[in-house]
């Protein structure tokens, strides 16, 4: 799963996805839960319009949930931080908006948890020499229909552990579906089929080209979320 995460742009950046040149403002979010269902920095492209950057609420928001309590309540029952890759088509949530409405979760880090004789070791986890990082994701806009706004919200896509993340989210073995360049353009900017979606949203990105080591354990009330703590349980040939 991918349920912590967090991005870091020093300053004004340009990127490239296919043909498309965008600018992001500098952003330094070093740890965020998607517990907390607060905005996130994504690209993605509404309707037949250009890629833009912006921020959207991180959770894929049902349309069942008619307004902020029913939403409040539906999540006691259901999250859609996440969404898995292989039943994106067919989940009750995400299968509404997969065909039209994809975007790029923009991230440098994300953390996930190793347990190890019951005890929970969270690692930071990072694509190496990339600052920044796509990961798959699924929008749509929510209506409140107690207020009348709209809001455009997310999951995260998730596909099976790579060998790494086996090691690391070794209960659950589950990763975000990370893209490279060419998957990160064919994502959002193509007509793609069913198969395609399928295949790109179970991507399995490669193993060696990620980096993880372990953090504290309290790492998300620290102002240093990112800094190595080492456990002597753990020695590099046993753990990766």
């Amino acid at each position: 799963m991918c349920y912590v995460i967090g991005v870091k742009i020093p300053k004004k950046e340009t990127i490239k996805i296919g043909s498309t040149v965008l600018d992001l403002d500098a952003i330094d979010i070093p740890v965020q839960s998607g517990f907390a269902y607060q905005n996130w920095p994504v690209i993605y492209k509404e309707s037949s319009s250009f890629l833009r950057p912006g921020l959207m609420h991180w959770e894929l928001i049902p349309n069942w949930a008619r307004n902020e309590k029913e939403l409040t309540e539906s999540r006691k029952k259901y999250t859609t931080l996440n969404i898995k890759g292989e039943t994106v088509l067919t989940n009750k949530v995400a299968a509404s908006s997969v065909h039209t409405n994809r975007c790029l979760v923009l991230a440098s880090h994300f953390f996930e948890w190793q347990e190890v004789n019951k005890e929970k070791y969270p690692h930071c986890i990072s694509v190496k020499e990339t600052p920044l990082f796509y990961i798959a994701g699924v929008w749509n806009t929510w209506t409140n229909h107690q207020t009348g706004e709209l809001k455009n919200s997310f999951g995260i896509i998730t596909t099976e552990a790579n060998g790494l993340m086996s090691k690391i989210h070794n209960v659950k073995k589950r990763m975000p579906t990370i893209l490279n360049d060419e998957l990160a353009k064919c994502w959002v900017n193509e007509n793609l089929d069913e198969k395609q979606i399928l295949e790109i949203a179970t991507h399995s990105f490669d193993e060696n080209k990620m980096s993880a080591y372990t953090v504290a354990k309290n790492f998300q009330q620290t102002n240093t979320p990112c800094e190595k703590v080492d456990y002597k349980i753990f020695t590099p040939q046993s753990l990766f």
